[in-house]
């Protein structure tokens, strides 16, 4: 019994990109949780082989419910499966991604089993009794709560795109336990037909380069500097709540909490104080450069490199510098 459990979510051909993200956060915890990992699949026989794949990512063993009436996801029959599933082997630790899917079902598995369940997760730590920390924005977005569960297993929602995805391993290792099921219970849904809708992909989405601008920028003619800066640098642009909000940039291109969140290898933030709201969307940025007249701002603090001074000076010039660069 135990484990720690991730729900492998499904989708298009091959796992949600969520799935290998808490690979990588179960594999982190694991020398101080101690428990073993477990992806758990439901599905066709004919997804055996691409659950056996997340062996390689680091999964010790993948459960893999089949059933043909689990080809494609409805959440009141996928959440009696799985809570049957829970009741049985009594996982210590069970995660879902936040994504839609994972926000129908996993409260669904949680009402069910009488179980807490953290949402939005955005951290993990282990406490000094071995017990899961869950971290996530609360109280308008201003601090971060710490949450512990009182039940077992402890479940929560983990925001797609914070943790960095799982590499796969040299040798794989663990196995695949195939449960073949008799029976599943009836479901009140039924698929008539699959449209598929028209995906907006964020300007953000995959971005090498982030340069984003707050309200230290001044005026929205100075905030457009930023695409010009972008165009240079082959990135894209990103923004606080409160810019989008007076309506110099639209919505998408919003980092934190209420928006996108992004991991370039180089992250430049120009009159960006670092509220929290806005900080846990880049929290994975690997070279974050910030610019401020405020020393003590939170971004500065937490930058690789801080550069004091007007944001709305040094972005021009360092436009103009790159443009003698690259001529």
């Amino acid at each position: 019994m135990g484990g720690f459990w991730i729900y492998g979510q499904w989708q298009e051909g091959d796992f949600h990109a969520v799935v290998y993200e808490l690979l990588s956060v179960a594999r982190k915890l694991q020398p101080d949780l101690k428990e073993r990992i477990v992806v758990v699949v439901l599905g066709p026989e004919d997804r055996r082989e691409e659950a056996r794949r997340l062996l390689h990512y680091g999964a010790e063993e993948v459960l893999f419910f089949v059933h043909p009436e689990l080809t494609y996801f409805r959440d009141d029959l996928y959440a009696e499966v799985l809570s049957e599933a829970v009741a049985e082997r009594k996982p210590t630790i069970f995660l879902f991604g936040a994504t839609a899917e994972g926000q129908a079902l996993a409260p669904r598995v949680a009402g069910t089993l009488g179980l807490g369940l953290t949402a939005h997760c955005i951290a993990f730590e282990v406490d000094e009794e071995g017990r899961l920390v869950q971290i996530r924005p609360s109280f308008g977005e201003n601090i971060m709560a710490r949450i512990v569960s009182r039940t077992r297993p402890q479940m929560a929602t983990v925001r797609p795109g914070v943790f960095p995805k799982a590499e796969p391993l040299a040798e794989p290792r663990g196995v695949l336990e195939e449960i073949k099921l008799a029976t599943v219970p009836s479901s009140a849904l039924r698929r008539r037909r699959v449209q598929p809708g028209r995906r907006k992909e964020s300007p953000l989405a995959g971005a090498r380069v982030v340069v984003a601008g707050g309200r230290g920028l001044q005026t929205r003619e100075n905030f457009q500097k930023l695409f010009e800066l972008a165009e240079l640098l082959s990135g894209a642009v990103g923004a606080t709540r409160p810019v989008c909000h007076l309506g110099w940039v639209s919505e998408e291109h919003m980092i934190g909490v209420s928006g996108e969140t992004v991991s370039p290898r180089l992250y430049i933030g120009f009159g960006i104080s670092g509220a929290l709201q806005h900080t846990v969307g880049m929290e994975g940025s690997e070279v974050v450069v910030a610019v401020n007249t405020d020393p003590e701002a939170p971004l500065m603090k937490r930058a690789d490199i801080a550069v004091v001074g007007d944001a709305t000076r040094i972005l021009p010039l360092l436009i103009r510098r790159i443009r003698e660069v690259k001529d």
